[in-house]
């Protein structure tokens, strides 16, 4: 079969340029996921993504990210992580050591040193600025609103809400898809998204195929819409008519601010998209292309 991976936006070339690498030469999806992710993880200039990257209100990163075997069902996530570089190297160790799908905060942070990985902590270049910066001016009183926390969601509101989520398909035709994010810029402490949360970020089943969604994650849980685009594509619907479906069924009640997009690739290597941000890119390579591709896909506004 041939080989597929798909990753969200322009740094998913990066990811996608990894993860294929190791599916030409016969490899798991499951370790090009984790391989692609740990690139943009890597990725001192990606601020959304990675330990290091755009913190909480009290300037600490805390770290979400997933993983799933589309063969097995296999899951595992760990949320509110600090101080490890690879959260979703974590991820897949809450999968294969564990009798759990999610881990979170001191206790993700004990498992991943148990396993071996360093306590580190540094700032990306740009990061502390930016959260001294928004700082400063929601103590000034620049963004009004009714509450301190509404005044940092004026602040912060349409900015770096850009998880790293890829879905891949190898050779065998077997399926995994994965995450990672920091999460909301200026979140409260403890916040979890959807990047943690299986169904809503992410979910893949060799049966059908899989989806990985970007945004508002809050969105994504509230439809738990990942899971939902799978169950629309077992029903007959394309993964593009999928996509549209569950992002049709968002904007009928808005429960939560700003918007999502959610990427979705069938197992027969068919993929589609569909979103309801300002806009919205994702990579895309198969075994016949020699690199990735970017692809616009337009705002979705409703049948």
């Amino acid at each position: 079969m041939k080989p597929v991976m798909v990753a969200t936006w322009n740094f998913g070339v990066k990811a996608v340029l990894k993860g294929m690498e190791i599916l030409l030469s016969g490899g798991s999806a499951l370790d090009a996921i984790e391989a692609g992710i740990k690139v943009v993880e890597d990725d001192l200039e990606v601020l959304s993504v990675g330990l290091g990257g755009l913190p909480n209100i009290e300037g600490e990163v805390e770290l979400d990210a997933s993983i799933m075997d589309g063969e097995t069902l296999r899951c595992g996530s760990v949320g509110a992580l600090k101080d490890i570089r690879h959260p979703i190297s974590v991820a897949r160790k809450v999968m294969e050591l564990t009798p759990h799908a999610l881990l979170v905060g001191e206790g993700a942070l004990k498992f991943a040193l148990r396993c071996g990985f360093k306590r580190e902590h540094f700032w990306k270049p740009g990061s502390r600025e930016k959260w001294e910066e928004t700082l400063e001016n929601l103590r000034k009183g620049k963004y009004e609103a009714e509450s301190f926390y509404g005044r940092v969601w004026k602040a912060v509101h349409g900015l770096w809400k850009e998880t790293v989520s890829a879905v891949a398909l190898d050779t065998k035709g077997c399926m995994a898809a994965g995450n990672s994010t920091t999460g909301l810029f200026m979140k409260m402490p403890g916040r979890v998204g959807d990047s943690a949360i299986i169904g809503a970020g992410l979910y893949v089943d060799n049966r059908v195929g899989g989806a990985v969604t970007t945004g508002t994650g809050e969105i994504a849980i509230n439809y738990c819409l990942s899971k939902r685009v799978c169950d629309l594509m077992v029903s007959g619907l394309s993964p593009g008519e999928a996509c549209e479906r569950a992002i049709a069924e968002t904007l009928y009640r808005r429960n939560f601010e700003g918007g999502i997009a959610v990427l979705a690739l069938n197992n027969k290597g068919e993929v589609g998209a569909a979103h309801s941000l300002r806009e919205f890119v994702y990579a895309y390579q198969d075994g016949s292309m020699e690199k990735p591709e970017l692809r616009k896909v337009e705002r979705f506004s409703g049948y």
